[in-house]
């Protein structure tokens, strides 16, 4: 830095003056504080800084001079009464200055040996009043405006000014949750397609089909007949086996239930029909091996189904006794059973159809989340564009003061 013009000046502290030169940097718009006091001695130096969203003017005071990192050790680091004193203080406002036993200070006290403590008590009342003193003067300086300009310049010239920094970070909150904001919105439309699309036409079933399934036992090829029924609502069918392997009863087959796509993939086998009240299943629940079975399965993945794999479906418990486990070979046979129906969907000529019919049939439901989610994040986003708006003006209002 280039301190130049000289000034020998009297800083009133604790009811005495003591001496000091002060010098200033039209280049960096820094001023330095040289104290020559019998209790006080060293260099003080006074940074104007311009900070985001307020057009008061602030300032750092740095305790001794170069290097730029405080936390290092300095030239003439300043020390009260014996006790060396390092790094700095502020931001402060320099017109709107607390009173001095109001002013955090700061600084750390470098021991004889080199280690940083504490600063004592007292020191530290003492560093607050000649910070105080320094600063009350700079304040008064005639060249003050022309420092602050000076300062502005040479801190546009930095690489990376705190300024740019928090704007660039509220820039990237603002991307994150632009980035949240974008998958909602995106099944919002696809369910809003949804609505919009034309009813599909669904199949007309035949009276009965006739399935192919896996024995479990001796791992031959069979046939089951089914009773097809639509539930044109939400595109699923039951089916009523009635010969062929060891099921009897319902199953209602459909896309995956908890799927959160607008238009549901996989499948869901669920064992019954219509539920029972006070959680006592479903009507017409299929009887493998005279045990009556209650559950439902659901399948992210329908490509993977085969007629035999996965060996064994989760989730079936007896309806007699739900905490005792099912026989393995009944648990069998209803896994070939539903491995078959799901299947059968899956590879239905209108699954197209019947998958729609069911996206219709959630879109309300499927609203909800993703509606209350924007909603939400929208505020968030408002909030963060604000931040952004704000960091961008002091950085226009930066700019045009070091212009």
């Amino acid at each position: 830095m280039s301190f130049h013009s000289p000034t020998e000046l009297q800083l009133p502290i604790r009811d005495v003056t003591i001496p000091a030169v002060g010098t200033f940097d039209r280049f960096t718009g820094q001023a330095r504080y040289q104290i020559t006091g019998d209790e006080v001695r060293g260099s003080f130096i006074v940074v104007p800084e311009t900070m985001p969203g307020s057009d008061a003017c602030h300032v750092r005071v740095v305790y001794g001079d170069h290097p730029a990192q405080p936390q290092h050790e300095r030239v003439d680091e300043p020390r009260i009464r014996r006790t060396r004193v390092r790094g700095e203080c502020g931001p402060l406002a320099v017109d709107a200055l607390p009173e001095r036993h109001h002013l955090n200070a700061r600084g750390q006290w470098v021991r004889s040996d080199g280690t940083l403590g504490t600063v004592p008590r007292s020191t530290h009342r003492y560093l607050a009043e000649v910070v105080h003193a320094v600063v009350t003067h700079w304040a008064t300086r005639p060249n003050r405006e022309g420092l602050i300009r000076a300062a502005a310049r040479h801190a546009q010239q930095q690489p990376d000014i705190p300024a740019q920094a928090a704007r660039e970070a509220l820039e990237r909150e603002l991307d994150a949750v632009r980035a949240q904001i974008a998958p909602h919105w995106t099944l919002l439309q696809q369910l809003e397609a949804v609505a919009q699309a034309d009813a599909p036409r669904l199949p007309a079933l035949p009276r009965s089909v006739h399935i192919d399934y896996l024995d479990p036992v001796n791992g031959t090829t069979g046939i089951m007949t089914a009773l097809p029924r639509l539930n044109a609502h939400d595109g699923t069918i039951t089916y009523t086996l009635t010969s062929g392997g060891r099921a009897r009863g319902d199953f209602t087959v459909g896309p995956d239930r908890y799927s959160r796509d607008a238009l549901p993939g996989g499948v869901s086998v669920q064992l019954g029909t219509t539920p029972l009240p006070e959680g006592a299943g479903r009507e017409n629940e299929p009887v493998v091996n005279g045990i009556r079975l209650r559950g439902s399965w659901n399948c992210t993945d329908s490509q993977s189904l085969t007629p035999a794999l996965p060996a064994v479906i989760p989730g079936i418990q007896r309806a007699d006794a739900p905490d005792q486990s099912v026989p393995a070979t009944t648990a069998a046979w209803i896994s070939t059973a539903i491995r078959a129906l799901a299947i059968a969907y899956r590879d239905h000529s209108n699954v197209d159809a019947l998958r729609l019919a069911a996206g219709k049939s959630r879109v309300d439901q499927m609203r909800q989340a993703p509606v209350q989610a924007v909603v939400e994040l929208r505020r968030q986003e408002s909030v963060a564009q604000a931040r952004v708006t704000a960091a961008q003006e002091a950085e226009a209002a930066y700019a045009a003061l070091s212009a």
